[in-house]
């Protein structure tokens, strides 16, 4: 009787084995953001004709520019025949630097940072006065201004193709074009503001 017992819990238990779950499954669950993000350190750049302290040049593509001040603009007054560019008296926002940094972030393969301009410098002057050059320090994309380029002629400043993924890198330089022959009859003081856009290709 004990031999009958003991077989027929050895049948019962490999009975039970045989019901045990051999498979299962789960999820991998992959979240990546898009990113396309643009930031300039520059808040102001700065023509100040009347600044005494300022001296020296700026070069911009490998061309010196005068920077604007009293000394440079009595120069310009006495010897000029012809309009002149002019590098910035200082540029806000910069720590020093006589150009901005502009920075943009992306996982898209093609990108554009657009330009456009409010609010117009009045006569004698105007927007075409403006110029921006942008230099690529690192990364991907490439200017499409490749001489200091006025404002009103360039809507995209820099774009990427293809393989514009990862961070990438400009120094963005602004001249101003004076005459000889501009009639300032008071004191010339008037902004522009330029609005930077980083656009994906659709």
């Amino acid at each position: 009787m004990l031999r009958k017992g003991l077989g027929l819990l050895v049948v019962l238990g490999l009975a039970s084995l045989g019901l045990a779950q051999t498979t299962d499954n789960h999820n991998v669950t992959v979240t990546i953001p898009s990113i396309l993000t643009l930031s300039l350190d520059a808040t102001d750049f700065i023509f100040d004709f009347s600044d005494t302290t300022a001296t020296g040049t700026v070069t911009v593509g490998g061309t010196p520019y005068d920077r604007a001040g009293l000394a440079s603009y009595d120069n310009f007054l006495d010897n000029a025949s012809s309009a002149q560019d002019f590098a910035p008296t200082s540029v806000a926002g910069t720590g020093g630097n006589d150009y901005g940094t502009l920075i943009v972030r992306s996982n898209r393969a093609t990108w554009y940072v657009k330009l456009s301009v409010s609010g117009p410098l009045p006569a004698p002057l105007d927007n075409g006065r403006v110029k921006v050059y942008a230099e690529k320090v690192l990364g991907k994309g490439g200017s499409w201004t490749s001489v200091p380029t006025p404002v009103t002629g360039v809507t995209t400043l820099i774009s990427s193709s293809t393989g514009g993924q990862g961070k990438s890198v400009y120094k963005v330089y602004y001249l101003l074009t004076l005459d000889p022959g501009d009639d300032i009859t008071g004191t010339y003081s008037h902004q522009i503001t330029v609005n930077y856009t980083l656009t994906p290709n659709p």
